[in-house]
């Protein structure tokens, strides 16, 4: 398997980059909006928050996160771990919304998918401190990261995490992408991830794929 430590976090498959901080920002109007639920969609996992998972359902609301997505550059660091043919790709992109989470819900985004498929985090609100992510360390202790305006979390396999516990009085806004390999031969993989948290993604080949409505939510 592909993978590799960060010793600064104590922990594997994660990894912290630099971002522009004005792109995330484009989203803080969508953030701030009521639903328009015929461009977007909403997704809430049954975790100890009211978190909520928005994202495209249309293929032109799609392009303002592909849009983002290339602007931020962020995937080539990543691509070392990829099996690509032609380009790093895209497959969701999502604004993650919070403003209370009562106790942990750790878990892990991606399982044995040969670090093929990876999820990025960043903020869009500056109100992230004292809100963030707590994460298992290779030793087995909790630690926890804060989100930081400019610098983006990326996540790939057997990464134990969750949001941590906290209260905000305006809810507290990021950017999300899920994104990795272009060749389908993975993809089934990837799917078990990526494949329902949205109505829309975009497949390894570059092919949409659209969920039947609330076919989103993992046993």
């Amino acid at each position: 398997m592909r993978h590799w430590i960060n010793s600064e976090l104590g922990a594997i498959n994660v990894m912290t980059v630099s971002v522009d901080p004005t792109i995330p920002e484009r989203f803080a109007e969508l953030a701030a909006a009521p639903l328009d639920d015929r461009r977007f969609t909403c997704v809430s996992p049954p975790w100890n928050s009211d978190v909520r998972w928005i994202s495209a359902a249309t293929e032109d609301a799609f392009e303002m996160f592909q849009q983002a997505f290339d602007d931020l550059g962020f995937a080539s660091a990543v691509a070392p771990y990829i099996d690509i043919d032609k380009q790093v790709r895209m497959y969701a992109g999502f604004l993650v919304i919070r403003s209370v989470c009562t106790a942990p819900s750790f878990h892990v985004d991606w399982v044995d998918t040969n670090n093929e498929g990876f999820n990025m985090l960043t903020p869009i609100s500056s109100n992230t401190a004292g809100f963030g992510l707590l994460y298992k360390k290779l030793n087995g202790k909790t630690a926890e990261y804060d989100y930081k305006r400019g610098e983006a979390l990326i996540i790939g396999d057997h990464f134990s995490h969750s949001t941590a516990p906290g209260r905000s009085k305006e809810p507290v806004a990021l950017l999300s992408f899920t994104f990795g390999t272009d060749k389908m031969e993975h993809w089934d993989k990837l799917f078990r991830t990526a494949g329902y948290q949205s109505v829309l993604l975009r497949r390894p080949d570059g092919q949409f794929h659209r969920n039947p409505d609330g076919n989103f939510n993992r046993a």
